[in-house]
């Protein structure tokens, strides 16, 4: 059993009747995961669904060069599990890693399932934030195929902005760090070149360095990649 307080961090449980949060609470478990330990496998996946609490993890893959290509970063509110809820979709292909040490609530595919029966809100409110998500991703992997690494690289800081502590002149801390190598893996090029991408955004005034943070500018970053500054 998990305090129902910790459910009410996940954006996808958090307007759910106290009646529904008190049935997942009595069924769920919290578990934690080390640096580098598997979430989900590429190959009979847990059935189970992970809502997380703290930490990264990442949906890749190898490339057929042999590289690691990373489609997605999970986050705190991520729930992961997509693959064994709706089936095949584009996270089929992928393993789920953690990028730090993690922590989340696991509830059992079987157990959310009778949930599911008598609080039907629950299967709708899960569904909708994964759907929500693999959307997005498809989104994503459309624009890696058609955008410039410095539109992909922008879009993707101007996600891991939204909700940073503030910085001077409208510039924001990201939300969680990200090595260049990371970022090359999600963006789909190489280190070298990311690196190099960086520095321009910098001299553009878009990104800029202190200490060992990156700050970056939402604004002028969502003029970068054409939407509203937040959307």
């Amino acid at each position: 059993m998990v305090d129902r307080d910790l459910l009410l961090t996940s954006p996808a449980l958090a307007e759910l009747r106290p009646a529904a949060l008190d049935a997942i609470a009595r069924r769920a478990k919290t578990i934690e995961f080390r640096k580098n330990e598997r979430v989900a496998g590429l190959i009979n996946p847990p059935q189970r669904l992970v809502f997380l609490l703290a930490g990264l993890a990442k949906l890749s893959a190898a490339t057929v060069d042999g590289r690691e290509r990373i489609v997605y970063v999970f986050r705190p509110g991520d729930i992961v599990g997509s693959r064994v809820l709706l089936g095949k979709s584009l996270e089929s292909d992928h393993e789920v890693v953690a990028m730090t040490r993690l922590s989340g609530i696991a509830l059992e595919l079987a157990d959310f399932q009778a949930i599911t029966e008598e609080h039907p809100e629950v299967l709708i409110a899960v569904t909708q934030t994964l759907t929500r998500r693999l959307e997005r991703l498809t989104a994503r992997l459309m624009g890696v195929m058609s955008e410039e690494v410095s539109v992909r690289l922008c879009r993707l800081l101007l996600d891991f902005a939204q909700g940073g502590s503030n910085g001077p002149d409208g510039f924001v801390r990201l939300t969680h760090p990200l090595t260049h190598e990371t970022m090359a893996h999600i963006v789909g090029a190489s280190r070298p070149h990311t690196s190099t991408v960086l520095s321009e955004l910098e001299q553009q005034g878009i990104v800029k360095r202190q200490r060992r943070d990156l700050l970056v500018h939402p604004q002028r970053l969502a003029e970068m990649v054409g939407v509203p500054a937040w959307a």
